[in-house]
């Protein structure tokens, strides 16, 4: 059979949902999800041009696909545009005639391409293609006390959570709207035009956090994320839940504070551990792409666990690669991942 490469258009809206059904079967909102992860993203110049590339039968079936979203970061002083790719699948009975590796070809051209989220097997697709891996972001867990982690050890011997009364699971909606830690005090914020967007550091990757984008991705969805604000204006998080192994975590989805100020991030980490213990949630999780902040979690108590999320990137990137060994090179976090679309399933 041949197959060919296409780009989504919207006669095949609806095809291309029912397709993405068929495959993430978990996905109970898919077409709400198509809507604000490609559709409602600030970034798309055209909303009838969807980045998604779509492998088709001769009759026009769908039997795969390659979604980029349209992505801005800071490098180097300025601010450029690129993509961020996002489910790369094609159906079993079709992966031997190439098409996948046309597929995925075609979205690397699309420069500078970013693969935030990227499996061992896709990072050795890209690093095929001509892409460099340039950073690994952890998971750093905080739990409350040593019930958590008897209902960890438990979920991970027997391989099932243990029940729980379920007051004793967290709850959002007892998340107060104001808390203070260490002498800075975190506002919840419902809308927040007066954020400016700006750089982690002229020397890091970091994506755009524009007042645009921090409402379209957070404050549209109070229904999954809190964003709360420091008072001096100059950083924030976002919490979220995050159902992990049978336990009930509060995830800073994303956070912004000034480049390197240590004392900013104890704060951070300090409200978030409140909002958790205010909410009964089991405890905290974030994740980390650079070295500073990963000094910082061990020194508030967060312990690594789990595999590396891989980063990979391909473009006209001053690559460094000592920064990068340093885990000194590129900054995102949960929300610069479509695994944070999950919400949504």
């Amino acid at each position: 059979m041949t197959l060919s490469t296409r780009w989504l258009t919207p006669d095949r809206f609806q095809d291309y949902i029912a397709f993405t059904q068929q495959i993430y079967p978990q996905r109970r909102h898919v077409a709400e999800r198509f809507r604000v992860q490609v559709l409602d993203n600030p970034f798309l110049h055209d909303k009838t041009r969807p980045v998604v590339l779509l492998a088709c039968t001769e009759t026009g079936g769908i039997v795969g696909h390659y979604g980029l979203s349209p992505v801005r970061f800071h490098l180097g002083g300025s601010q450029q545009e690129g993509f961020s790719g996002f489910d790369f699948l094609v159906l079993p009975e079709h992966r031997q005639g190439g098409v996948g590796r046309e597929l995925a070809a075609t979205a690397l051209s699309h420069e500078p391409y970013f693969g935030i989220g990227a499996t061992p097997v896709a990072e050795h697709i890209y690093l095929k293609l001509g892409a460099t891996t340039v950073g690994h972001m952890h998971r750093f867990f905080w739990l409350r006390g040593p019930v958590q982690l008897l209902y960890l050890a438990g979920e991970m011997a027997l391989g099932r959570a243990w029940p729980r009364q379920p007051e004793s699971v967290g709850d959002r909606a007892r998340l107060p709207v104001q808390v203070t830690a260490q002498g800075v005090t975190w506002t919840r914020q419902t809308r927040w035009p007066e954020w400016q967007d700006a750089a982690w550091s002229p020397q890091v990757i970091s994506f755009s956090r524009s007042a645009q984008f921090l409402t379209y991705r957070f404050l549209e969805h109070p229904q999954h994320y809190h964003l709360y604000a420091a008072a001096s204006g100059d950083a924030y998080f976002v919490a979220r839940r995050y159902p992990w192994r049978g336990l009930a975590l509060l995830c800073l989805a994303d956070y912004r504070l000034p480049p390197q100020d240590g004392a900013a991030l104890d704060a951070l980490l300090a409200a978030a551990k409140r909002l958790a213990r205010a909410g009964r949630f089991d405890g905290v999780v974030v994740y980390s792409s650079l070295h500073f902040v990963d000094a910082r979690l061990r020194v508030g108590g967060f312990r690594r666990m789990g595999q590396p999320t891989i980063v990979v990137a391909k473009g006209d990137l001053p690559l460094d690669a000592a920064r990068i060994a340093a885990r000194d090179y590129v900054f995102v976090t949960l929300a610069d991942c479509d695994q944070d679309f999950a919400i949504f399933d």
